[in-house]
């Protein structure tokens, strides 16, 4: 074999060894792109469910008994909670705080009991304003009543339930009083 031959030879070698060393520094550059992706993408995928919010809970925990009558408007404090994704609603306080600026739905349902002097009702309240109420008075019998809206909120807001002053409400292990937000849109 001629010396161009070896020549030859050993470039090609040489090209071979610098093509085999960009293919490896290739190969990691795209692993470690690969891996910057798969973190990203979960990262987005938490973030997603940051913003999930929904709660459903209802007044007693358990056992069977009244709220009120009061002479004011009592905090409602919804104790059996069966959903709370988020954990924005408070058992403790009975106050819902929207931990991201978006649209939210809110449902209430209150029973009480038939009395003739004392109605059945509930105020739906943000940030101290009443926005909407359900009323019933019925003089015997069960009494119930209803109501939902949604509202646009910003991070920090509050809702709550608030008793009607000179109410009754209701509840037992059949759990008929209850507030949910069962919707909650991200803007």
């Amino acid at each position: 074999m001629s010396i161009e031959f070896y020549k030859m030879n050993k470039y090609h070698a040489l090209i071979m060894i610098v093509l085999f060393f960009m293919t490896s520094a290739q190969t990691e550059e795209l692993i470690s792109v690969k891996t910057r992706a798969n973190v990203t993408e979960n990262q987005v995928e938490a973030l997603k469910k940051e913003g999930e919010v929904a709660f459903s809970a209802s007044l007693l925990d358990s056992g069977s008994g009244n709220s009120g009558p009061f002479n004011t408007h009592t905090v409602l404090v919804f104790r059996h909670v069966v959903a709370n994704i988020g954990n924005a609603y408070n058992p403790n306080t009975g106050f819902f705080t929207a931990p991201v600026r978006g649209t939210y739905h809110f449902e209430f349902y209150v029973f009480g009991i038939g009395h003739p002097s004392h109605p059945t009702g509930a105020w739906l309240v943000k940030n101290g304003e009443h926005i909407f109420m359900a009323h019933e008075h019925q003089t015997n019998g069960g009494a119930k009543c209803s109501n939902g809206v949604t509202l646009l909120l910003e991070v920090g807001d509050v809702v709550f339930l608030r008793q009607s002053s000179n109410s009754i409400i209701h509840d037992n292990q059949n759990h008929h009083t209850t507030f949910s937000e069962p919707l909650q849109v991200k803007q």
